[in-house]
């Protein structure tokens, strides 16, 4: 193992290979602060590229590029409060209030700095799991994913301000939303009105940007003011950024356990995309002493779903490398671009080139450490789009808003959806209603339906008595009955 490590580190330091890796961070940021153009995007742009590449060059190349979306999606998500990818709905919860309040370097800084640290801790543990891959991902059927699932939904319930019921009703109505077009198992199409559209379902990128990008957009252009509100300090310091870098530093444990959730659910195909930031989001929010600030500008509330963020991709390399399976859609795409090159992963890859493997993990750690070297040192001047008023900002970010949705399949309908969702967004807002619980709910909808039905038709109900499952039920209810187990304890100590 020892001379796989090395053999892709000189991969990886071949300076052909660092022109490529440098080419395609900078190329995966700009997708990544463009509303809409998703890591999904980037791969499926940049495939045809690589035809011809030497194959660890070539799917280096593809990895660096989507490795680092995320990052550059949280500089929209903190600054805007319109997610540059749906994975980064997690962070503008606090991030935005954060910018409101005038802090929005303290929030870049703070993001930034748990994004490298978390894609890091991600390839520190790919590489650990690389030998030993196998009997783990082997563990996780069908059952063990459907429980996964139901964690996350539970978490929902810390997602809730405070109040519950309505966090939940949010979580089913995207549900609901989630259950539209063919069903996955039996091929019945549902709710879909007689309208081909819909045969497929509503589709993620203009449900996300309409939920949270058109109401921020209306709030902006109808205040005539900007972003952050006028009685904040109207300078952006280097000292801010800063600030915020090592206030996640400091936070080594959160840090830690939100990159560990990231790996974890990461691993699990299809699962982890955009839910592993919640679950962060909700663990953080949980154990926080600060969790009744979560939503109103907390600084936890920024690092744990962006450490989750880029150490799920360390995470999403395990089934794709192991066994040719892909950990999510991109890795789906990275499959293609395997097969392009000439290599099929999976057992036999591992044995004949672990060097390439070992390249492609330390290709993400080295896309993170430089996508946060480049834009901390543009932090300061993205900070202050904060200040711009808002009947300047509004239209340019409404044009990259219908640009992003329709590059995504060259559909004028998903605009259309997108203004749609956008009418529904700030309906929802000035109801109340929890918009990050309903996109996480439609997030998972056909996941909980497609692994219960294979575990009911495999074991009965009997799957939800398999050790693993159980005790992930156990660490679900232990997170909804903890906000009662701490307050019970606060009263004993007093």
């Amino acid at each position: 193992m020892l001379d796989s490590v090395l053999d892709g580190l000189v991969r990886v330091g071949d300076p052909t290979a660092l022109l490529y890796l440098v080419i395609a961070t900078l190329i995966g940021v700009v997708f990544g602060v463009l509303p809409g153009l998703s890591g999904l995007t980037a791969l499926a742009l940049l495939l045809p590229l690589i035809y011809g590449m030497e194959p660890g060059a070539g799917l280096a190349f593809l990895l660096a590029a989507h490795a680092v979306v995320n990052t550059g999606g949280s500089v929209t998500a903190i600054l805007l409060g319109i997610p540059g990818a749906p994975a980064n709905t997690a962070t503008l919860v606090d991030g935005f209030p954060m910018a409101k309040q005038g802090r929005g370097g303290e929030a870049l800084g703070a993001a930034l700095a748990a994004s490298g640290i978390g894609g890091v801790i991600g390839v520190v543990f790919l590489i650990i799991l690389l030998p030993v891959l196998q009997p783990i991902v082997l563990l996780f059927g069908s059952p063990e994913t459907f429980c996964l699932v139901i964690m996350g939904i539970a978490f929902i319930a810390g997602l809730g301000h405070q109040n519950l019921t309505i966090g939940l009703i949010s979580a089913g109505f995207g549900m609901y939303l989630g259950f539209f077009g063919y069903q996955q198992v039996s091929g019945v199409p549902r709710y879909w009105l007689d309208y081909d559209y819909l045969l497929n379902g509503f589709r993620l990128i203009p449900l996300a940007l309409g939920l949270f990008a058109i109401p921020e957009l209306v709030s902006l252009a109808a205040s005539g003011g900007t972003i952050a509100r006028d009685g904040a300090r109207t300078g952006v310091l280097r000292a801010d950024v800063y600030k915020g870098f090592r206030a996640a530093v400091s936070r080594k444990w959160l840090v830690l356990r939100s990159s560990m959730i990231g790996v974890v659910i990461g691993i699990i195909p299809g699962i982890g995309g955009e839910t592993s930031p919640w679950v962060a989001y909700a663990s953080a929010r949980q154990t926080s002493p600060e969790g009744d600030q979560f939503g109103k500008g907390a600084i936890d509330g920024v690092i744990a779903p962006e450490s989750a963020n880029n150490s799920k991709e360390g995470g999403a390399l395990v089934p794709t490398l192991a066994f040719g399976i892909p950990g999510s859609s991109a890795m789906a795409l990275l499959l293609g671009g395997f097969f392009l090159v000439g290599l099929e992963p999976g057992p036999e890859f591992l044995k004949k080139h672990m060097d390439i493997a070992v390249s492609l993990a330390l290709t993400v750690a080295l896309a993170n450490i430089l996508a946060v070297v480049v834009l901390l040192a543009v932090a300061r001047h993205l900070a202050a789009i904060t200040k711009v008023r808002g009947h300047l900002l509004a239209p340019s970010l409404l044009v990259l808003l219908i640009l992003g949705t329709y590059s995504v399949a060259n559909s004028t309908t998903d605009v259309m959806f997108m203004f749609g969702f956008g009418v529904l967004g700030v309906l929802l807002r000035e109801a109340g209603f929890n918009r990050p619980a309903l996109l996480l709910g439609f997030v998972l909808a056909p996941l909980a339906e497609t692994y219960l039905h294979i575990s009911l038709n495999v074991q009965g109900w009997s799957f939800l008595l398999r050790p693993i499952s159980l005790g992930i039920l156990g660490l679900t209810l232990l997170a909804l009955l903890w906000p009662m187990i701490r307050r019970s304890l606060r009263k004993i100590r007093t």
